[in-house]
């Protein structure tokens, strides 16, 4: 006798087997040929971009190639020298090496900065490459973080320091005699590089794309409704 068309066989599992397979119905990022071109062109382009600049800087601003000493304290072999001045008052090129990380912090640090950087580098790639394909903002976020982690391990690997040259608004002071901890009174008085950019920029847009896509809270029953 002929079966019903819409009735299983009487032999017809339920269920698909267990150990069959399984429709992905988000594919991610590392599975994504067009995500990984893109995550790795950011990437190779800033990182590119932070190495030349300090490169250039380093070969030509002082007047004369620098080359960092270890052995040298606190300047690390930087000679004394007027800065390249890029925008009047707003961005100079000046050399100065930093052994520590943000802001000067953790200085002679080395080793513990090299391990802790490349265990971020590792962590990233997994973020990266576990993130939904379609989450664009978050590769490009995740690429500018790389190519900051890996720009500042590159000098802390071979110079034992982090070659910086950035000079945010020189010689603009803060108002009524204020000053930072430390005494500087110059309203940014810290010098950094492109890979500081490129994290900070990185680091802001994670928290953004967090933000945006956090679910929104459960909407509140009225006492109405249960009475």
């Amino acid at each position: 006798m002929d079966q019903p068309a819409n009735t299983p066989a009487p032999n017809a599992p339920a269920h698909p087997p267990r150990n069959g397979p399984r429709f992905n119905p988000r594919p991610t990022a590392g599975r994504r040929p067009a995500s990984i071109t893109l995550f790795l062109l950011v990437t190779l382009t800033v990182l590119a971009a932070d190495l030349g600049l300090k490169a250039y800087a380093f070969n030509h601003v002082a007047g004369t190639p620098v080359t960092l000493d270890p052995t040298v304290p606190d300047t690390m072999g930087v000679p004394y020298h007027d800065p390249f001045v890029l925008i009047p008052h707003v961005l100079n090129l000046q050399l100065t090496a930093n052994t520590g990380a943000i802001f000067g912090m953790g200085k002679g640090s080395r080793w513990i900065f090299i391990a802790v950087s490349i265990i971020a580098v590792g962590f990233i790639g997994r973020v990266f490459w576990r993130s939904p394909a379609q989450a664009t903002r978050l590769h490009l976020a995740l690429a500018l973080i790389l190519a900051g982690a890996l720009g500042n391990l590159y000098d802390r690997f071979c110079f034992a320091a982090v070659r910086d040259m950035l000079h945010l608004f020189p010689r603009t002071y803060l108002p009524w005699n204020l000053s930072w901890p430390g005494g500087a009174n110059e309203i940014y008085p810290w010098i950094f590089n492109i890979a500081d950019v490129a994290l900070l920029l990185g680091v802001l847009t994670v928290v953004f794309v967090t933000w945006k896509n956090a679910p929104p809270p459960p909407a509140k029953v009225s006492e109405s409704a249960h009475t």
